[in-house]
């Protein structure tokens, strides 16, 4: 982490420290449009695009830690247990390649590690980003195969052997399923099935474990995301949310006036999304 960030002291103190980043970004960006209009005086312009294009860089290369401690870290605290946050950090490619719901490629990202614990559940929440790049052609064509949050909660309990779900546009499966010989199991909601593939082990586990209130929260889940997927195995439930395009805890504005209330208020709700989905997961059966 740079070392700019671990002098704050207080949430206020980076809203402050952001504002100004984000005042100067602005100001900088003056001399890059004073540097083309004077480029009929090449050495003038050129001179003032650079300066100003070095301080928009410095300004932008701050800004996301700073906004992290200001909206992020202290909102984390007041809701969940035991938090530690690692915004430059993440889940391990080895990590997600045992989760088991994503296939693996040549390029691999994660970041804005969580872990903490919720109503007595443990959990860890990173982004993930998997990309496959093709080397061999010179247009390096890339295919996304994952861009979103991955979750994982450790019960106490044993739940089941393996179940694994995945919403119909859920694509780039991983092919541990067809490895570990699951086959697919074919729920009594219609609806549902419609919705999801799901494959277990034990067929009669995945009959216990998704019961129909717990299908009911699959679906709302999957309604308002698209492309999720989740696995059960062991003590550990692990959720995906494929969402390209979209980071959590990230800015949107770079520059000028801060909306201080809009960006605690965007915080506030991809802290209750987690709360959401801790929610639903309570409500799987476990075996004890």
């Amino acid at each position: 982490m740079n070392e700019n960030y671990t002098v704050i002291r207080s949430s206020n103190e980076a809203i402050t420290r952001l504002q100004e980043k984000r005042n100067a970004a602005g100001k900088s960006m003056l001399f890059v449009l004073l540097g083309a209009f004077f480029l009929i005086i090449p050495p003038i312009g050129l001179i003032l695009i650079f300066i100003g294009y070095l301080k928009v860089q410095n300004a932008r290369k701050e800004m996301p830690g700073l906004y992290k401690d200001a909206f992020v870290r202290e909102p984390l605290q007041n809701n969940f247990e035991n938090v530690i946050y690692e915004p430059n950090q993440g889940f391990t490619e080895e990590n997600v390649k045992n989760f088991g719901l994503c296939q693996t490629a040549n390029c691999f990202w994660s970041e804005d590690y969580i872990r903490a614990m919720y109503q007595g559940v443990n959990f860890e929440v990173a982004e993930v980003r998997v990309v496959d790049v093709d080397h061999s052609s010179d247009s390096n064509r890339s295919v996304t195969y994952f861009e979103g949050r991955m979750m994982v909660f450790n019960f106490p309990n044993k739940l089941v052997s393996s179940v694994t779900a995945f919403s119909k546009k859920f694509k780039h499966r991983a092919l541990s399923r067809r490895e570990e010989k699951e086959t697919q199991v074919e729920l009594e909601s219609v609806q549902f099935n419609d919705t999801f593939d799901v494959y277990s082990l034990v067929q009669q586990d995945a009959f216990y474990l998704i019961t129909p209130h717990f299908m009911e929260r699959l679906q709302l889940l999957a309604a308002k995301y698209d492309s999720i997927a989740m696995r059960v195995v062991g003590n550990r439930v692990i959720l995906a949310f494929n969402e390209p395009g979209k980071k959590i805890f990230d800015q949107n504005i770079e520059v000028g006036k801060l909306d201080i209330d809009q960006e605690m208020a965007k915080v506030q709700g991809e802290i209750d999304d987690i709360k959401t989905f801790i929610t639903a997961i309570l409500n799987l059966r476990t075996y004890g």
